[in-house]
């Protein structure tokens, strides 16, 4: 009882760290092909703004991957 509590512990853990750090890697992809579009259109927006256009993004995506699998 207490080995199958421990492996459900690690395996909970081993998840977690491979979902965050999915998610810094998606959100840096998303933060690159951001100010890489905006160059290519010759906008030069300030970082505040391309952080906070990659979040509402990557918010989207999630909300949208949630729902279309619940």
């Amino acid at each position: 009882m207490l080995v199958k509590a421990i492996e459900n512990l690690l395996v909970t853990v081993i998840a977690s760290l491979i979902l965050i750090s999915m998610g810094i890697i998606y959100f840096i992809v998303t933060l690159w092909i951001i100010k890489f579009s905006s160059g290519l259109l010759g906008y030069s927006p300030d970082s505040n703004w391309v952080v906070l256009s990659a979040s509402i993004l990557v918010v989207g995506i999630m909300i949208g991957s949630a729902v279309k699998n619940a």
